[in-house]
C-alpha cells in the first residue's frame, strides 16, 4: 500500500541522490529536444577532449591551494564546465556544423542525449571531489561515481555515436 506522508516526506526534503536522478532525466530529455544532432556531437567530443585535458591540468593545484573542499570543488566544476564549453563551441563552429538533421531518427538523438547528460554527471563524479562533500545513496554510486560506471559512460556513448552516425 502506498504510504501518502512518506512520500510527501520524500518530496518536501528531497535527497541528493534524488535530485541528481531527476536532473539526470530532466536535462537528458529537454537538451536532446533543444540541442539537435549537430551540438549534441560537438559537446560529446568536447567533453572527452576536456576530460583529457583537465586530469593534465596539474597547474590548477597552486590555484587551489589553501582553499575549502567546497570552494576547490565549485572552481574545478567551473575549469571542467568552461572547457566543455568552449571546445563545444569550437567543434560545432569549425567542422559540425554541417552535420544533417534527420528528423526520423529523433529517439536516436533523446538516446544520445541521455548517454550524453549520463557522461557529464560521471566525469563531475569521477573528475571532481564530488563524493567527499556529499553523501549520495547506493543507486547513485552504483550508476555515477563508481569507477566501472565512470568506465561505462565513457564506452556508452561512443557505441551509441557509432549506431547513430551509420546511414
Amino acid at each position: 500500500m502506498l504510504d501518502i506522508s512518506y512520500i510527501s516526506s520524500i518530496l518536501s526534503h528531497p535527497t541528493w541522490d534524488l535530485i541528481v536522478i531527476f536532473l539526470f532525466i530532466a536535462a537528458g530529455f529537454f537538451y536532446g529536444w533543444m540541442a539537435g544532432k549537430a551540438r549534441l556531437l560537438s559537446v560529446l567530443l568536447g567533453i572527452y577532449i576536456a576530460q583529457l585535458l583537465f586530469v593534465n591540468m596539474h597547474f590548477l593545484n597552486f590555484f587551489l591551494a589553501g582553499r575549502t573542499l567546497l570552494e576547490t570543488f565549485l572552481m574545478r566544476v567551473t575549469v571542467f564546465l568552461a572547457l566543455v564549453t568552449v571546445l563545444s563551441h569550437l567543434f560545432f563552429k569549425t567542422f559540425l556544423r554541417s552535420v544533417s538533421e534527420d528528423e526520423k531518427v529523433w529517439w536516436k538523438i533523446f538516446a544520445l542525449s541521455f548517454l550524453e547528460v549520463g557522461l557529464l554527471m560521471a566525469s563531475v563524479f569521477a573528475l571532481l571531489p564530488a563524493a567527499e562533500l556529499f553523501t549520495f545513496s547506493p543507486v547513485v554510486k552504483y550508476a555515477f561515481a563508481s569507477p566501472d560506471a565512470f568506465l561505462w559512460w565513457l564506452v556508452l556513448p561512443l557505441a551509441a555515436l557509432f549506431i547513430i552516425m551509420r546511414k
